[in-house]
C-alpha cells in the first residue's frame, strides 16, 4: 500500500497544483494574482515534477498576458456589449 501511495504522489501533488491553479482567476486584483502566480510557479518549479517544470516555464514565459485579465476582466466574461 505505501509504494501504491508513493508511485502516485507526483500525480496527486500535479492534481493538486492543478486545482489551486485555479484559483488565480478569482484573485482580488492584478498585484494579488501577480503574487499568487509567482508563488504558484516556484511551488511548481520545485515540485520535483518535470511536467510541472515546464508549465510554469511556460507560464511564467506567458505572465504578461495571463495578467492582462485584470486590466479588462469584463472584456473576456462576455460583460461588455
Amino acid at each position: 500500500m505505501e509504494k501504491a501511495l508513493e508511485l502516485n504522489k507526483p500525480l496527486a501533488t500535479a492534481y493538486y497544483m492543478k486545482e489551486d491553479l485555479r484559483r488565480l482567476w478569482s484573485q482580488s486584483d492584478k498585484k494579488a494574482a501577480y503574487h499568487f502566480l509567482i508563488d504558484w510557479i516556484w511551488r511548481a518549479g520545485t515540485s520535483g515534477i518535470d511536467m510541472l517544470f515546464r508549465f510554469a516555464r511556460t507560464l511564467a514565459t506567458h505572465m504578461d498576458g495571463i495578467l492582462a485579465y485584470y486590466d479588462y476582466p469584463a472584456c473576456l466574461s462576455g460583460q461588455v456589449g
